[in-house]
């Protein structure tokens, strides 16, 4: 219940769901009437603030969950899901995929090596670049960080009945479509995806539609 103090001083109540704000222009008292305009602005923020929530916990457990099965902490996970989804890559490429600098990733690159995960070979087509593959020990260990990162989301999406799955999975691909912006985006947006399983990839249908690739 709000009060509102009129020109001669009478108090008179007014229901706050009918209100917006109150705009005192010297005395008297202008009241504004919006509710439907200011309720539908307020849940749009709450519904941001609710997604936005679930977007940071779910990208903190998948990785927790990948880190887990990884050489080390960091992005060495995305490194080794980003050479099973393409053999082959470069350094430049996986440097934007993973988010480092040029500099960054080979450095990454030489512990992946040393590791025995990753090894580096002659490009097909270009004898000043190595293209990037993974030995038997990193493609052992992306199925294990991958099938982590499924568990964990399939445990944080267990709540959602298959039907409510297809229809989060429909506005998340329109989302993701919506924000991409090239080819370089679109390897550190899918770091972390399991490639094999993600048929109609609705980032690589964007891409494709664009001509991009």
């Amino acid at each position: 219940m709000l009060w509102v103090v009129r020109e001669e001083g009478s108090r008179d109540s007014i229901d706050a769901s009918k209100t917006l704000c109150l705009m005192h222009v010297n005395e008297p008292v202008v009241e504004v009437y919006a509710p439907r305009t200011y309720y539908r602005g307020m849940d749009a923020i709450r519904d941001r603030n609710v997604f936005g929530a679930l977007a940071l916990m779910v990208s903190d457990d998948i990785v927790r969950a990948a880190s887990s099965f990884a050489p080390e902490a960091g992005p060495a996970a995305a490194a080794l899901a980003l050479l099973d989804h393409e053999p082959g890559l470069s350094i430049r490429t996986l440097a934007a995929g993973v988010g480092l600098s040029h500099a960054g990733t080979v450095r990454l690159v030489d512990r992946l090596v040393s590791d025995g995960l990753v090894e580096r070979r002659g490009h097909a087509t270009d004898g000043r670049t190595r293209a990037l593959h993974l030995t038997m020990a990193g493609q052992r260990a992306s199925a294990a960080l991958l099938g982590a990162r499924d568990n964990a989301l399939a445990r944080g999406l267990a709540v959602l009945s298959p039907e409510e799955l297809v229809t989060l999975s429909e506005l998340s691909g329109r989302v993701l479509r919506a924000c991409l912006r090239d080819v370089e985006h679109a390897y550190h947006i899918c770091r972390l995806c399991s490639y094999g399983s993600c048929t109609n990839c609705p980032v690589e249908d964007e891409l494709r539609e664009r001509g991009s690739i």
